[in-house]
Formats: C-alpha cells, structure tokens, sequence
C-alpha cells in the first residue's frame, strides 16, 4: 500500500505530500524521466474502517462453509451480520463502511460458529488467517492445524519440553503452543523450529498456554 509520509501546506490550503511505495507503469516513469507530471488520484483511507484484508478474511471464511454446507454466501452474510447486529445492538452492518472494531467482532463470530460446527477450513483459508489471534485460539483448542486445516492435530511446543519429562504431570504455563497436524508437527521438529516459522509465517502466531490449554496438555 502507499504511504504518505511527508506534508506540506500550501497558502490554498492544499497540501504537497510525499508517496512512497508507488507502482508506477513505463509511460508513467518515461514522463517522469523527462521531468514531466504524473496525473494521480490519491484516496485516504480512514484507519478505523474496515480494511480490505478483513473484508478478504469475511468472505473466504463463508466461502468455505458455502463449499461445506451449500448455503449460498449472501445469505450466509445477512445471518451473521443480523446476529451481531441483534445481539450487541448495532445498527444496520454494511461491510463497505463499518469499523475495523465490527468486522473483527463479525470475524470472531463467523470464527466461533465454524469451529463449533466443525466446518473444514482450506489451506488458503487457514493461510489468510495465520495472524489472527481468534482464528489461533480456536484452531488450537479444537485441534485443528493451523496450517491445513486437519482435525485430531498435536498440540506442538514452540519450546521443547525436556527429554524423560511426562507432559501429564507437569504444568505448561509460560510455554507456547499451536494446533499442528502429525504431518507438519514432524516438520517441525525435523527442520528446526526457526526454520519452520520462517517457511510458514508463524514467529507472532504461537498461543500462550492459558489454563484451558494446561489441561489439555496435561490429558485433564
């Protein structure tokens, strides 16, 4: 995305800005070159509206129970956007305006009704989602991998519990944790854990283990 990042006003009131991180197209850079204008249009983005990448996430979570269940995605959309408009009293949800605060409310919810209707997740789904902290949360208490989607996944440790330690019998706090499937915890291990998170994108995505993970690690 293109950032502003330097402004100054000018006597009308407008302002002249620098744009970084601008793709440019050759007949753009040839006048450029030769020290003619460019013809822009710049739009401001209001930070606390809803962000495309949210927007994205939205529809590719009822995409998925579309493939699962048949219900078609509009339909899918007026529920859950009706359901959190009932139940926290909002007024009517439109996802072209509303805040970053709703749509991340509208994800958890979709997130929360997936996992407890065991709705399958694709690898492009699961991918999309690595760095949401819900989608996390609810992948690894219900075991299902965070990177495919698999269900009956390990719980893997960011770091290592000893050798000759029984997992059962001690406690897991200050450990973390993720939901991965047997093919990928192997992975993990076999290719060393920096490297893992480098393949998968994953360094800011490991859960802290709360007490619901404690027990779970302990078989309780």
């Amino acid at each position: 995305m293109a950032l502003i990042n330097r402004f100054h006003q000018k006597k009308n009131g407008k302002y002249d800005v620098v744009v970084r991180n601008v793709s440019l197209n050759k007949d753009a850079l040839l006048l450029l070159e030769n020290g003619l204008p460019v013809e822009a249009e710049i739009k401001i983005y209001d930070a606390s509206k809803i962000t495309d990448q949210q927007r994205k996430k939205i529809f590719a979570l009822l995409n998925d129970i579309y493939d699962y269940t048949g219900q078609p995605q509009e339909d899918l959309r007026h529920v859950f956007q009706s359901y959190l408009q009932i139940m926290n009293d909002y007024k009517e949800i439109s996802l072209s305006d509303c805040s970053k605060k709703i749509a991340g409310e509208l994800i958890e919810l979709i997130l929360a009704w997936i996992f407890m209707h065991n709705i399958p997740l694709s690898y492009k789904t699961s991918d999309l989602m690595k760095e949401d902290n819900n989608f996390l949360y609810h992948a690894t208490v219900n075991r299902k991998c965070v990177i495919c989607g698999k269900p009956g996944s390990d719980l893997a440790h960011l770091n290592t519990v000893g050798a000759g330690r029984n997992r059962t019998e001690i406690n897991h706090y200050g450990n973390k944790v993720l939901a991965l499937c047997r093919a990928h915890h192997s992975e993990q291990h076999r290719i060393g854990i920096q490297s893992f998170n480098d393949k998968y994108h994953l360094h800011d995505s490991w859960i802290d283990v709360d007490e619901k993970l404690n027990k779970m690690l302990r078989g309780e």
